[in-house]
C-alpha cells in the first residue's frame, strides 16, 4: 500500500504533471506527499580554477549568485507544489536540500513508498538546457520503485505489463501489485516479446505469463490479459501494444530493459521513455 509519495521537482512542464498524478494516488489511498526541490550545488560550484585572487574572487562571487537564483528557483517550485497539494487537501511536507540532486532524492526515496518524476527532468535549475543523468542513476540506484511521467495526465485505468520473467520485471510486477492492491478495477495485460532463439517453444513464454497471472489473481485481480508477441525490436512492439489497447501505464524492469537514455542504459527503455506518451513505472 502507499503512505508516502516522493515528488522530485523541477523547473520542466512535467513536474505540474508528477504533482497531479501524487495528488490522485495521496486521495485514494490517503497517503501523504513529500515535494523536493534541490539546490544541486554540485553543478555550479567552480571548479580548477586557474589565475590570481582577481579571478578566484570573480568565481566565487559568480558561484554565489547562480547559487542564490537556484535557490529562488526552488523556492518557487515548491511554492506551486504547496498550492496544489493544499487545494487538493492532502498532508504534504515541502523540503528544499542543497547538493547533488542524485544524492537527495536516492536519500529520498529511502523513507518513501514510490517517487515520481518528469521524464524530462533537468534538475540544474540555473542551467535547464543542461540534459542530466540523475532521472538514470535514481532509478537503477534507488530503493523504491519510480514513477516516470510525461507532459500530460491521465486516469490509470489500463496497465500493460512488459513481463519476460527477469528478475527485474518480477520486482516491479510485484511493487506495482503491492502499492496498488486496494485498486481492483485496474485492467492489466501481461506482454511477453518471443526473443530470436527458435529453441524456445511457444509453451515457455505461455507458462512465464501464467506464473505472472496466477500472482495477480491472488491480489484480487481479474480484468487479465496474456499476450505473447511475434519477434521483434521490445520497444517498438511495446509501443504499438499500447496505443492498441489504449493503456495508461506500462510497467518494466529498468535493468532488463536498461534504458532511459542510450548514453547511461541501453536500448529498450530509449524508445519507450522517449517516444511514449505514457507513464512508465520502473523498478531498479
Amino acid at each position: 500500500m502507499i503512505k508516502r509519495i516522493l515528488v522530485a521537482l523541477d523547473p520542466d512542464e512535467d513536474t505540474p504533471v508528477a504533482t497531479k498524478y501524487a495528488i490522485s494516488l495521496a486521495l485514494r489511498y490517503d497517503a501523504s506527499l513529500t515535494g523536493l526541490a534541490v539546490v544541486d550545488t554540485s553543478n555550479i560550484y567552480p571548479t580548477g580554477i586557474i589565475g590570481g585572487l582577481d579571478k578566484t574572487h570573480y568565481a566565487r562571487n559568480l558561484w554565489e549568485e547562480l547559487s542564490e537564483e537556484t535557490r529562488k528557483v526552488a523556492e518557487k517550485l515548491l511554492d506551486s507544489f504547496k498550492i496544489s497539494v493544499e487545494k487538493a487537501g492532502v498532508r504534504y511536507t515541502a523540503i528544499k536540500k542543497e547538493g547533488a540532486s542524485y544524492d537527495r532524492i536516492i536519500e529520498g526515496m529511502k523513507y518513501h513508498d514510490l517517487l515520481i518524476v518528469g521524464r524530462d527532468s533537468h534538475f540544474f535549475y540555473n542551467e535547464p538546457r543542461i540534459e542530466t543523468k540523475t532521472l538514470a542513476k535514481v532509478v537503477k540506484s534507488g530503493v523504491s520503485p519510480t514513477l516516470v511521467v510525461t507532459d500530460s495526465y491521465r486516469e490509470i485505468k489500463k496497465v500493460l505489463v512488459g513481463f519476460d520473467g527477469s528478475m527485474a520485471s518480477a520486482r516491479s510486477l510485484k511493487s506495482f501489485v503491492q502499492l496498488m492492491s486496494h485498486n481492483k478495477e485496474i485492467e492489466i495485460e501481461l506482454m511477453h516479446v518471443k526473443n530470436e532463439d527458435t529453441k524456445t517453444k511457444h509453451e515457455h513464454y505461455e507458462s512465464v505469463l501464467d506464473f505472472a497471472q496466477s500472482y495477480l489473481l491472488e491480489y484480487g485481480f481479474t480484468g487479465l490479459v496474456k499476450n505473447v508477441c511475434k519477434n521483434g525490436k521490445p520497444g517498438d512492439l511495446i509501443l504499438k501494444r499500447q496505443k492498441e489497447i489504449e493503456a495508461d501505464l506500462i510497467i518494466l524492469g529498468a535493468h532488463s530493459v536498461s534504458a532511459i537514455r542510450r548514453v547511461t542504459f541501453g536500448s529498450t527503455t530509449h524508445e519507450l521513455i522517449t517516444r511514449t506518451n505514457i507513464p512508465l513505472f520502473l523498478n531498479p
